[in-house]
């Protein structure tokens, strides 16, 4: 083979090379349309779902930030529970009345400024009532103040199964029923806040109570195990599995260092495995899907936030004096010669729904079980510093002479 035809016979090759190396496949047209669309379909999901997860962040950013009542100070979070019974501990009338007076706004305290009952636009009262904080015996003394303040009750009007949330249907029936109510009544059952002007309704008085997280929970586990419930409930239900021997025995002691399901309190779990009512926030948090996670920050922010504007009064049976004092002057409509009232039926209130099978729980135990209610223990001392509040702005004067000053 010569010079020039060895020459063109590698170029020849070269060029068949550099086509295979830089050949371009034609492409379907439909299939480059179906490219280009998915491409786009993309891009478009990217920017919904970021301008979602941004309104999403913002909406966060506005549930928690701080109250006009958290400005006063009372936040819940100055001491962590542990130093409670201090002289100085703001959880306590004396404590939180030395507070307001060393940060210079005692002064400005009325009873005015601080009741929502004025913000009410229909007679009519509203108990989402929390589960074992003593709201049984609050319902029962509503008995006794019925036919002299001449109003109505309505316990469980309407007729369903109780639920942890109400759908929006559900709390339009709820509110619908409470509207339709004749002035002067009180509904009461075991139910979460509702916004009643989302369902273009006028708002009610709403009242609640609050107590200790962790003695909540006590109560609840040995008011599940009380035997003449029990009967009660296999009365009604004669088919249902009998609960073995060793669950009525079984002690929260026990429970709790066991690591036993119905004993674990994992903060931020939406779904129980054992059903309880550890979420005693929801009660005032509402419906909403953030109030649902336990011992949830947004969801106790978002609690707060309905007490402070929403609820007239929150008290505790702990403070069964100071609660039916704050009652008794803010909702006289309902409440009025409340305290004089109760004097009559006090011991029967007293043992009122109560579970006489709560043995010891050690300290440690309460420890354990304390630590997972963090941001419950937040809101439980928040709704008991504004009850103080309330109650030293109808007492200050009275409060002063008996050395409640720092």
């Amino acid at each position: 083979m010569s010079l020039g035809a060895d020459r063109s016979y590698k170029m020849k090759l070269r060029d068949v090379e550099n086509a295979f190396k830089y050949r371009r496949i034609p492409y379907p047209k439909r299939s480059v349309e179906l490219i280009a669309l998915l491409a786009i379909s993309c891009t478009f999901f990217l920017f919904m779902h970021t301008n979602k997860l941004n309104s999403r962040l913002k909406e966060m950013e506005v549930k928690l930030q701080p109250s006009e009542f958290s400005a006063l100070g009372l936040t819940g979070n100055h001491v962590s529970g542990h130093d409670a019974g201090k002289h100085d501990d703001i959880n306590t009338l004396h404590g939180t009345y030395q507070y307001l007076k060393s940060t210079g706004q005692l002064d400005g305290l009325t009873p005015r400024r601080l009741n929502n009952t004025a913000k009410a636009e229909m007679d009519r009262l509203f108990f989402p009532r929390c589960a074992k904080v003593g709201s049984e015996a609050l319902m029962e003394f509503m008995e006794h103040l019925r036919d002299i303040n001449n109003f109505k009750i309505s316990v469980n009007g309407v007729d369903r199964r109780t639920m942890r949330t109400l759908n929006a249907s559900g709390q339009e029936e709820m509110a619908a029923y409470i509207y339709n109510m004749d002035e002067g009544s009180a509904y009461i059952e075991h139910t979460n806040w509702i916004d009643f002007n989302e369902y273009n309704l006028p708002k009610p008085i709403f009242i609640n109570m609050v107590r200790d997280p962790v003695e909540r929970m006590i109560s609840w586990y040995y008011y599940i195990r009380n035997s003449y419930r029990h009967a009660i409930f296999y009365r009604k239900n004669p088919l249902a599995p009998i609960k073995p021997t060793a669950w009525f025995k079984k002690s929260f002691n026990e429970c709790v260092r066991s690591g036993d399901k119905e004993c674990q309190y994992i903060p931020l779990t939406v779904t129980d495995v054992v059903p309880n009512f550890k979420r005693q926030s929801i009660f005032f948090c509402g419906n909403d899907q953030d109030c649902l996670p336990f011992n949830s920050p947004l969801a106790v922010q978002m609690a707060k936030r309905r007490v402070e504007t929403e609820f007239a009064v929150v008290g505790t049976w702990e403070e069964t004096n100071i609660t039916l004092t704050v009652l008794e002057h803010y909702i006289p409509r309902y409440f009025a010669r409340a305290t004089t009232i109760y004097t009559i039926y006090q011991q029967s209130l007293m043992n009122r729904n109560r579970n006489n099978r709560k043995p010891h729980v050690d300290a440690d135990v309460r420890a354990m079980v304390r630590r997972n209610f963090t941001h419950e223990y937040d809101f439980y001392y928040f709704c008991k510093q504004r009850l103080y509040t309330q109650y030293i702005a109808l007492k200050r004067t009275e409060l002063e002479p008996l050395n409640f000053h720092p």
